[in-house]
Formats: structure tokens, sequence, C-alpha cells
């Protein structure tokens, strides 16, 4: 689009028309192939009530949810619209020709009056409407992975563009042909850095993420339970109401798993020695919050002491680790019969049947 938009700025009003009718084209191909993958990602995520009605629903009509079945629709869709645009152009003339008019040198020689004008705020409105319906689908539903920004982020771009083109249009001011190229091409590159550009620097700044798709089945685990980030919010939550001592407790044991996962991943040694230290003065040192048992607090002294205080040994917080985690654990058999934990479960459940659904239509890895 942007190349049709330069090469405009070269050539001759009647060259103009079949650059200006490739400038349509590009812009089909923008908007539908988008619409598509969210509409495949929003099918994903309707949940009948009868999820075995569904399960078979979904295993008979697999093909029509994947990528070959979207492609398809792509071109049949594509070939209608180039077929009307084809058919328009033919049969009127130059200055009523659908075309884009911001590509030409006078702002007057098409007018709001042609039906050029018409058909593309109508083309537009339905764009809006399609975008404006999948925004809707995807903020009901929770999903990660910026999805909501991109697709709200889109849809206020091409709004603004598209009407910000009908105003200049409409308005009686004579306007430079270079603030709309400016504008269309300044359009072209926010889409691309959205749909091209922010999901690669998204897995770039996820490379060290440990995170994994959370089956329900695992929340019985009170160390796996505990790995999962809303799990843990929420595991606080219950610990701040029923005895501040055991959040200190909670903290004490991220803190020291932290610690011993950083030397499993051989991570920066100086950043290792602060974790220790944080550690050490905020739970040893200090005032003892976490309650720690005397004879707990004094072996991890002892180990303190006899230990390379360069290379630490990734067992020197062992016996507090044990402790804290069989607190924790006496705590967790009770918070498992809370609603809290029963929510949790449905939540987990919900998405893990999502991201089945995702990876057999292929909008997501199996691996």
């Amino acid at each position: 689009m942007c190349v049709i938009i330069i090469l405009t700025k070269f050539l001759e009003n009647d060259q103009k028309k079949i650059c200006s009718f490739f400038y349509y084209i590009t812009n089909f191909l923008i908007i539908i192939p988008f619409c598509l993958r969210f509409r495949r990602i929003t099918i994903s995520c309707q949940i009948k009530i009868d999820q075995k009605l569904e399960l078979q629903e979904s295993n008979a009509n697999k093909y029509c949810y994947e990528e070959k079945h979207s492609l398809k629709i792509m071109i049949l869709i594509f070939i209608l619209l180039t077929g009307v645009l084809i058919a328009s152009n033919a049969f009127v003339t130059t200055k009523e020709a659908i075309t884009a008019k911001f590509l030409y040198k006078g702002s007057n020689e098409l007018t709001l009056e042609s039906a050029n004008s018409y058909i593309w705020l109508g083309v537009n409105f339905i764009e809006h409407i399609i975008l404006l319906s999948y925004v809707y689908k995807i903020c009901i539903n929770q999903l990660k992975q910026k999805l909501r920004f991109e697709i709200i982020s889109c849809f206020i771009i091409w709004f603004l563009y598209s009407n910000l083109m009908a105003i200049f249009e409409m308005i009686p001011v004579q306007i430079n042909n270079d603030v709309y190229v400016y504008i269309s091409l300044a359009v072209c590159y926010l889409y691309l850095i959205l749909n091209g550009i922010l999901p690669v620097a998204i897995s770039y700044s996820y490379r060290y993420s440990t995170s994994y798709s959370f089956n329900p089945k695992l929340m019985n685990n009170l160390y796996l339970f505990l790995s999962n980030e809303t799990c843990y919010q929420q595991f606080k939550l219950y610990l701040i109401h029923k005895n501040q001592n055991l959040v200190n407790v909670l903290k004490l044991y991220i803190g020291i798993m932290n610690f011993k996962l950083g030397k499993k991943l051989n991570l920066d040694n100086e950043q290792i020695l602060r974790d220790v230290d944080e550690i050490k003065l905020e739970f040893f040192e200090a005032n003892n919050i976490a309650n720690l048992p005397k004879n707990i607090l004094d072996e991890v002294k002892n180990d303190w002491k006899k230990s390379d205080k360069i290379n630490i040994n990734d067992e020197i917080f062992d016996e507090a680790l044990k402790y804290c985690y069989t607190e924790l654990r006496k705590v967790f058999s009770e918070f498992k019969n809370t609603v809290e934990f029963k929510d949790l479960y449905n939540k987990f459940y919900l998405t893990t049947y999502i991201q089945c659904k995702l990876c057999n239509i292929g909008l997501i890895n199996k691996f």
C-alpha cells in the first residue's frame, strides 16, 4: 500500500486510476485476513453449556475453523469485492471511478456527491462494524498475549483514518494532497507495527518465561499451585485474612525458591548474591518476621558461616524451605475447601478447554 501511495506522486492522472485501484485491493488484503483471524479466535472461545455436544460439533466441523478454510473464505470475498470494483470502474468515467480521491492532484476533481464517496463510506462503515463486533467478543473473554490491545488499537487507527479522510473530502478547504499521503503512510506503518513488529518484540521480552499451560488437575499440588501467578495471588489474599504471619512464611518460601531457580538457570552471580542478602536481611538477621523456630534459624546461620560467600551452596536455606512448605501445606488443605479455590478451578478448566480448541484448529503450537 505504501508503494502504491508513493508511486502516485510520479504518475499522470490516467495512470493514477489504475494505481488507485490497487490501493483498495491492498485495503481488502489488510482487513479481511485480520477479521478472519479474530473470527477463528472468538469461535474457539465460545463455550456451550453441554460441553459433550459442543465437543462433538467442534470435532465434526473442525475443518471449518482451520486456516485453510479461512484462506478459501478470504479468496472468495477478495474475488467478489475485486469483481465489483472492476465492474464499477469499467462503466464509469475517470472522475466518477471508485478510486482513492486523495491520490489525485486536485481535491475537487471528485466530489462528495459522486457514487464513489457513498460507496466507500458504506465499505468503511461495514469494516468498522465487523471490527467493533470482534472487539466486543475479544473483550468479554479473558484473552492474553495482547490480543485485546491489538484489535482495539487497530480498530481505533482504522476508524480515525477512514473518517479523517472523509472529513477532509467534505470540508470546503483546499488541502494539499501530500497531507493525505503522509497520513496514509503513517497509518500503514502503525498497522505494520501492531501486526508484525509488536508480536515479535513480545516474543523476545518473554524469552525467560517459565509459564506453561496450567491444567486444573495440577492445583492439588502446593508446589505446582504456587508456580502459577494467579493462584499465588489468590492464596496470598486468603492468608492475609487468615494470619499475617503466614504471608511472611509465603514470602520466604517464594524468595528461597526464586534463589534456587536462579542457581539452576545459572543466572548472574551478583544477582543471586543480592537475592541471598535480601533473604538474610529480612528473615534471618532482622526481626524474624516469618516467626521461624530457633533451631532452624541457628542451623541456617551456621551453614551460612561455613559456606563460600562467592559461590553459595543452593541448599543453604533448605531447612527453612521445608518448614515453610509444611506450614503452608496445612493451610492449603483448608484453602482447597473454599469458594475461591473452586472458582479458580473452574477458571483454569475453562482456560485449558479453550487452549485445546485453539490447538486443534492450529492457532497455537501443540508443543
